[in-house]
């Protein structure tokens, strides 16, 4: 039998102990902490460097470059989920049968070539998508500048589209603190050439060098630092006895690919909406305050991620009432911050005009209003609220609550776009903070729990 390239010799109690588990988080909130460090200097470099109109194309490039995540279809998660149901075979204790071992290998070997494959093609059909989406949306803005380097970005994304799954079958694996370091890397080290570029007047081309700087990062943890852990399952040829992509991981793909359309629709173009039906300079605004709030979310959002792995071993390994314990645990914790976090910005938006006083730069046009702000915030916490529920369910390796998702979130893409068409930043996010809390968050918490009661933990009510 080949030798294993594992990240240490015994998963399972590995996976248990306190300090494994806080060597992750760690890089995770050390991302974070730089990322609430380092957003105001980006925001201020953007303020003085950018015109508002700069700052609204600014921003509705990131938001098409965005529409990578409309091509992961979810699949990123699935890959997770299943590499950590694969992990407890792997322990490496002497105690596994090899006939175990070698069909988990098989597995494995499935899993990486037709995720391969198939975000080979996904990123051949961003780039399509991705400067049909752009050349529409700043054609109708009426906006400058934007041609050579979106011409530059959206290719460089489609790369990191390409070495997404390998990333997540890392993270799945047992990796998760080296995918964690080396996203933090990956921020330190794009925020200081988003800087250097600001300052020497680079403009719009500072997104280039971050794109650059992240595939960078990526390519060197797939194919340089973790080459070998590939590889090993790379040369299996042999098709697994209980595994196929068709039948294991494609109707849960399908579903989380529906989801994730139907949610990108929904909540990933606000600035393109506004752009589109109004212009680049009411969307500035909109972005620069999204910007915070997804760092915001995104923080939240990482109790959840960096557990999610260990909680589908659990699941794997039949630990089930430990890993409805821990989930429970997160959740709280997860929304706690988002919700701190949120709090604290509508408050340090409140206090922009008296900053104005002590400078003699413009602040208040560059946010959203206080108003603007609590109903963006609902909405991003019934979105956050949603999102742990999903992660459950992918845990379990179950598929994504599809009905409740693609209802609930189309109705909020119908609200969101006609929202911004007839009454721009203010209709849409009247729009997505009603149809959240009217719709999408009671339809989905309704399934959610059915689900639970339908699949019940062995002795945990969590």
């Amino acid at each position: 039998m080949p030798r294993i390239f594992l990240p240490n010799t015994n998963i399972l109690r590995k996976l248990s102990e306190r300090l494994h588990l806080d060597r992750s988080l760690a890089f995770v909130l050390l991302n974070k902490v730089w990322q609430v460090l380092a957003g105001p200097i980006t925001i201020a470099l953007i303020i003085v460097n950018f015109s508002l109109q700069d700052q609204g194309v600014y921003s509705a490039i990131i938001g098409i470059i965005g529409i990578q995540s409309l091509f992961e279809l979810g699949l990123l998660n699935v890959l997770i989920g299943q590499a950590g149901h694969e992990l407890p075979h792997f322990s490496g204790d002497g105690t596994s049968d090899s006939d175990v071992q070698n069909e988990s290998m098989k597995r494995m070997a499935e899993l990486i070539r037709y995720s391969r494959r198939w975000f080979a093609i996904a990123s051949i059909l961003f780039v399509a998508l991705a400067f049909a989406i752009g050349w529409i949306t700043f054609q109708r803005g009426n906006a400058d500048g934007w041609q050579w380097p979106l011409a530059f970005v959206i290719p460089l994304s489609a790369i990191t589209v390409f070495l997404s799954p390998s990333i997540a079958i890392l993270e799945g694996a047992g990796f998760r603190a080296e995918v964690y370091r080396n996203r933090l890397f990956q921020m330190i080290t794009g925020s200081l050439v988003v800087w250097l570029g600001l300052t020497l007047g680079f403009k719009l081309w500072v997104l280039v060098l971050s794109a650059t700087v992240q595939v960078g990062w990526m390519a060197y943890l797939t194919h340089w630092r973790h080459a070998s852990f590939f590889q090993q399952f790379l040369v299996v040829k042999q098709r697994p006895f209980n595994f196929s992509w068709r039948y294991d991981v494609a109707p849960i793909q399908w579903r989380s690919a529906i989801v994730s359309i139907v949610f990108y629709i929904a909540t990933g173009l606000f600035t393109v909406i506004v752009i589109n039906f109004h212009s680049a300079t009411e969307a500035a605004p909109l972005g620069m305050t999204l910007t915070v709030t997804s760092a915001i979310q995104m923080l939240a959002l990482a109790w959840i991620q960096t557990k999610y792995p260990l909680v589908a071993a659990m699941h794997g390994a039949r630990r089930r009432e430990e890993a409805g314990t821990l989930w429970r645990q997160i959740s709280v914790t997860s929304t706690a911050l988002l919700v701190t976090g949120l709090g604290t910005l509508t408050a340090l938006i409140a206090l922009l005009p008296i900053a104005e006083t002590w400078t003699s730069v413009a602040l208040v046009p560059r946010f959203l209003s206080v108003t603007q702000v609590v109903m963006l915030g609902v909405g991003c916490v019934l979105t956050h609220a949603i999102a742990i529920q999903g992660f459950y369910v992918l845990s379990r390796r179950s598929s994504p609550l599809i009905g409740a998702s693609v209802l609930g979130y189309g109705t909020v893409a119908v609200a969101v776009w006609l929202g911004g068409y007839y009454g721009g930043t203010n209709g849409l996010l009247v729009g997505y903070a009603t149809a959240m809390l009217i719709v999408a968050f009671p339809i989905h918490t309704f399934a959610y729990l059915k689900f639970r009661s339908a699949q019940p933990d062995q002795t945990s009510r969590a």
